[in-house]
């Protein structure tokens, strides 16, 4: 009786323990502290970029659950760049053990859900390493493209992203594959009389080298048009004044001349630019201000 009596004693201050331990976990966690090492990680990748959450806390059994986590243009002005509702992160316990820095993520956005590897070579973060997947993020809800677009943009986008840094590659590269379904662009005002485009889907394959994005493929399949883009996005520590050097093919289907008519004539006494029913045309200038011209 003596000895249960004792183990009880034990198992009572062992509780104790933990539910103190827990205690100070989340009402004495440095918040801030993580907060800004976030920060300023974000800011290192790019100047004109910081972090923000609105709240930060441990997670059982090790890890942490960041809450409203938003990457934001340090413009005042601008929209937010992309914002999370939650974000779990959690070391990976193997690689950690044999000194290495990996850790998981997983959460969800805009309706859509998100998991990613990161594995780091040093504490320093000059090694990098990382996977991230997403899938059916609702860009109705996502107000940066329709910012960068100016017109907006409904759809589900879906995308797996790799990119690594190296010494030898202190920029860091990339890759990055991406589909729209269900997408719309929606016009700010009617062009010609035209309100709105079926985009249908769009894939698109990217690549990230020396601090510019390639556009090795972007095809749209949608009912009413066809197009396609390819070329090359110049980053800026401003990704407003990010340039662009674009070209691309538009081939308006048999839809889209039912659905208006009335641009038919219009595109007649464009004729002579019209090469197998393609329509063929270049963006540049800036992602802030881009120019668009039929060739």
């Amino acid at each position: 009786m003596a000895f249960a009596a004792k183990n009880k004693k034990w198992l009572g201050y062992g509780l104790y323990v933990v539910l103190v331990t827990f205690f100070l976990l989340y009402y004495l966690f440095p918040t801030q502290a993580v907060e800004e090492f976030v920060d300023n990680s974000v800011s290192r990748m790019n100047p004109g970029l910081g972090f923000k959450a609105k709240r930060i806390g441990p997670w059982i059994p090790a890890g942490l659950r960041i809450n409203g986590g938003t990457i934001y243009l340090k413009d005042p002005t601008a929209a937010e760049v992309f914002k999370a509702d939650s974000v779990y992160i959690g070391p990976r316990i193997l690689k950690l053990a044999r000194g290495e820095y990996s850790i998981d993520l997983s959460g969800t956005a805009y309706s859509g859900n998100i998991r990613g590897i990161f594995h780091a070579g040093d504490k320093n973060g000059a090694i990098l390493q990382s996977e991230l997947s997403f899938k059916d993020f609702e860009l109705a809800q996502y107000g940066f493209p329709a910012e960068i677009l100016k017109h907006s943009v409904t759809g589900k986008l879906s995308g797996d992203i790799v990119y690594g840094k190296d010494p030898a590659n202190a920029e860091g590269s990339g890759k990055a594959e991406l589909r729209l379904s269900g997408g719309r662009l929606q016009f700010q005002a009617p062009i010609f009389g035209i309100g709105s485009v079926d985009l249908q889907n769009i894939d698109m394959a990217l690549e990230l080298r020396n601090r510019e994005i390639t556009i090795v493929k972007a095809e749209m399949a949608g009912s009413e048009v066809k197009g396609s883009l390819t070329g090359s996005i110049q980053l800026q520590p401003d990704m407003k004044l990010s340039q662009l050097n674009l070209k691309g093919t538009l081939e308006p289907l048999a839809e889209f001349y039912k659905n208006y008519p009335e641009i038919r004539e219009l595109l007649k006494s464009m004729r002579k630019r019209v090469r197998r029913g393609q329509y063929f045309f270049a963006i540049t200038g800036t992602l802030g201000e881009p120019r668009f011209r039929l060739l």
